[in-house]
């Protein structure tokens, strides 16, 4: 569900969670989803839309960021 968009906390409600440690637990992402992340963060920071980022020493397209 987190990586479709839906926030924490409603994640947590829905599955019965009592804390967010427990929905953080079982909250695993794909790396994909981390730098597509990293690409909206970059954006917003720095105004600039980039078509790659560095990971690892390898280019990654992200793929949620739009112009």
């Amino acid at each position: 569900m987190v990586m479709a968009g839906v926030d924490l906390t409603t994640v947590k409600e829905l599955l019965g969670h009592k804390t967010l440690t427990m929905t953080l637990r079982y909250a695993h992402l794909a790396p994909s989803h981390k730098v597509n992340a990293v690409g909206v963060l970059d954006n917003k920071l720095t105004g600039n839309y980039h078509s790659f980022i560095t990971v690892d020493g390898k280019e990654v397209t992200p793929t949620c960021i739009t112009h």
